[in-house]
């Protein structure tokens, strides 16, 4: 009972290390898998894993992955715990309700597909017992629940990966439990990309990336350009304001006079969308997300070659001239200057 006496796993709730494979009665372990979102390449899959041990201490903390994560892989040094009351630890005050960080691993390193976080000996009481005050007393540290941040690959797109987590305690006690396999999808997602009326207005969906229109002509991108990004109030007495069109779109949509460059003739179809918000290109609730289905699904028959009136939030369903791509075009913030941030996902075709 002693373990069940200090035991405060924060805001996971692990019904008792349940999900043990070797059901060492000295040693319990469980998982939660925090991440929502997609698994994307370059991006994070993160783990709550946690731990306790009946007799002697914890030891070390182990996480094997099925492929070897990118850099940034590994454990964390800090536990967390939720402040009941207004708190300062380490010099920083933190509210009621809001999540303390608190070390308890000693180091952690990661080598190939192997992570190991070795356990520090002693941990403020607090963490395990709340009824503590914190910074009165350091105790044993019989129990954790510490962070396992896995950083997907590019090796890893289009395959199932999974892990296997396992941890010693100090009498050499072992548990271990081992997730389900989790698909990493196809897409390619960047953040955040700054574009400007007549300045970094032409877009490639193959490059990601927004260019000007010298840049265009110097490195001979003409027929890269799936879509050229223009601001004006309005043309022919209708708004016009924030908009995409394609290179061989009808001029009659195209409101700057020689804006498109020579050679660009891609033809784009879109769709313009008020209400797809993407958790993951938002950077922010809710977390609604568009995953591989939704551009294997995605029919863009009816759609034109243009889309006008952005406003912040708003996006697009594109695919490109070439077939090869498509992509979903988020809108992440404006001004009537003439300026856009946007974040793109794209799919292989």
């Amino acid at each position: 009972m002693k373990l069940l006496k200090y035991i405060m796993l924060s805001a996971i709730a692990f019904s008792c290390f349940a999900c043990s494979d070797d059901d060492d009665s000295a040693m319990k372990n469980d998982y939660l898998k925090k991440t929502v979102a997609p698994a994307i390449a370059g991006e994070k899959i993160e783990f709550a894993y946690a731990m306790g041990a009946t007799n002697g201490q914890l030891g070390k903390a182990e996480a094997r992955a099925s492929i070897a994560g990118a850099d940034g892989t590994g454990f964390e040094l800090y536990s967390w715990f939720t402040a009941r009351n207004k708190m300062e630890v380490n010099g920083v005050t933190y509210q009621a309700g809001e999540d303390v960080p608190l070390q308890t691993v000693k180091d952690a390193t990661t080598s190939g597909a192997i992570s190991t976080a070795n356990m520090m000996e002693k941990a403020d009481e607090h963490y395990m017992n709340p009824t503590i005050p914190f910074g009165t007393s350091q105790a044993t540290l019989i129990a954790a629940t510490v962070r396992y941040n896995y950083v997907v690959p590019e090796e890893a797109k289009g395959k199932n990966i999974s892990f296997t987590f396992s941890s010693t305690s100090s009498t050499g006690a072992k548990a271990s439990c081992s997730t389900q396999s989790y698909t990493v999808s196809k897409m390619d997602m960047k953040r955040l990309i700054e574009m400007q009326n007549g300045g970094a207005c032409y877009f490639s969906i193959a490059d990601m990336k927004a260019y000007t229109k010298e840049e265009v002509a110097s490195q001979n991108l003409a027929d890269k350009i799936d879509f050229i990004y223009l601001y004006q109030e309005s043309l022919n007495g209708f708004e016009y304001k924030h908009s995409f069109v394609s290179p061989a779109t009808d001029p009659k949509y195209i409101a700057i006079s020689g804006i498109v460059p020579s050679g660009a003739t891609n033809r784009t179809p879109m769709e313009k969308r008020a209400n797809v918000r993407d958790a993951q290109l938002k950077g922010d609730v809710p977390n609604v997300y568009i995953d591989d289905v939704d551009f294997q699904t995605l029919n863009l028959g009816a759609a034109v070659d243009y889309a006008l009136t952005f406003s912040k939030d708003d996006g697009a369903f594109m695919k490109t001239a070439d077939g090869k791509y498509a992509a979903y075009v988020y809108v992440n913030s404006i001004d009537n200057s003439g300026k856009m941030t946007v974040s793109i996902k794209r799919y292989p075709l």
